[in-house]
């Protein structure tokens, strides 16, 4: 089990077997705080009642796009961290995602349990507050141009 930190993650796809092969590849990493909605009006419902700290989101669904969700998700709450697993390979939708607060987008053809690790990584990285003290700033400034 890798689980390096606690999340409170939502998957939100209008397929029911990518919902539940992601969540099999989160468990598998140690990750059990895992809530499932096939559409993005329960997620955005359920933003209330279990306060996501992460979010993989579809783009074409039947209710409501992807995008949609994304700029109702970050309304509420601008620190939730989503990701775009999606089947779509259209450069300007990625682009678009990203440009409205998406932290990546990963096309579904792609993903398997050692790249949600990757990405799972890079996600604990983005969600750690960055060091302000001045000390810390001045040791990694001196180990860098000595």
């Amino acid at each position: 089990m890798l689980k390096r930190f606690t999340a409170n993650i939502f998957l939100v796809d209008d397929d029911v077997l990518c919902l539940n092969l992601y969540s099999q590849f989160l468990k598998q990493l140690g990750y059990t705080n895992v809530h499932l909605f096939d559409n993005g009006n329960d997620c955005l419902t359920g933003l209330d009642e279990f306060n996501p700290d992460i979010i993989f989101l579809d783009y074409n669904m039947d209710d409501l796009n992807g995008l949609d969700v994304l700029k109702q998700i970050k309304k509420f709450n601008p620190a939730i961290t989503v990701l775009f697993i999606s089947g779509q390979e259209d450069i300007e939708i990625a682009v678009n995602t990203i440009q409205h607060g998406a932290l990546d987008y990963i096309v579904k053809s792609s993903i398997s349990t050692e790249k949600l690790k990757t990405i799972m990584e890079r996600v604990e990285k983005h969600m750690q507050p960055e060091t302000t003290h001045p000390t810390a700033q001045k040791s990694l400034l001196k180990r860098l141009f000595s």
